[in-house]
């Protein structure tokens, strides 16, 4: 009985042998390092719309070496055209790992009346049912001009959901309106991806003197009076 136990015993040794013998490290480095990418300047930058995009500057490090030029830049600025964009940085290691970093660039004519950067008043509020939330804090909210006598705002609720309750911007409602002479809002439409639905109104003004909206905005059976003045 032991000698068939010990003859067991050998054959299962030289099978976990021969699998160990199969294992192969090849590609394997055991320790990797990632890159440690650094961004010059302001992570916010504002451009005049139909200038040139000046790139602060950058460097990358990988345990201890420059590997700056290996870094990516990739973005979809368009300088002709107002709006927020992003660039970014990106850097791969011998492994695969990649490390990036951002940076929103806003193109705007700095020459529009209207067309800006704007901060909510944390007075500003949200009326539900008579319930009275205050937002309590400034967000940054960007307004710009189609060209076609509309503007495009993108949270007409001020950064309620998408800034103050950090769901994210897929939780900004995003709307388009017009002025008249006199500053009062027109509300052509709005569209909130994140529930997938809209404003039912949008009422309101501009004050063109000390560059400020007073806007109620009727959502989703609530009101949000926002108040936000050009930075």
């Amino acid at each position: 009985m032991k000698k068939i136990f010990y003859i067991a015993f050998c054959a299962l040794s030289a099978i976990a042998f021969g699998s160990c013998q199969n294992i192969t490290t090849d590609g394997v480095t055991g320790i990797t390092y990632y890159p440690v990418i650094t961004l010059e300047g302001d992570s916010q930058i504002i451009v005049q719309k139909g200038t040139q995009y000046n790139e602060p500057g950058y460097s990358a490090v990988l345990n201890g070496e420059d590997v700056t030029a290996s870094v990516e830049v990739i973005t979809n600025l368009n300088t002709s055209k107002s709006g927020a964009y992003s660039v970014t940085y990106k850097c791969v290691n011998a492994d695969g790992f990649s490390t990036t970093a951002s940076r929103k660039v806003i193109v705007l004519d700095l020459n529009d009346a209207v067309e800006g950067l704007y901060l909510t008043s944390a007075d500003s509020y949200r009326d539900r049912a008579g319930a009275i939330t205050k937002y309590g804090s400034s967000f940054q909210i960007l307004v710009t001009n189609n060209g076609d006598g509309t503007y495009s705002c993108d949270d007409i609720l001020g950064g309620y959901y998408c800034q103050r309750q950090k769901y994210g911007t897929d939780y900004a409602l995003a709307g388009t309106f017009s002025l008249d002479d006199s500053g009062k809002v027109k509300y052509i439409s709005s569209f909130l991806s994140g529930w997938g639905d809209s404003a039912s109104d949008m009422t309101g003004s501009f004050d063109a003197g000390t560059k400020t909206f007073n806007i109620c905005t009727v959502y989703a059976g609530m009101n949000f009076y926002v108040t936000m003045t050009k930075e």
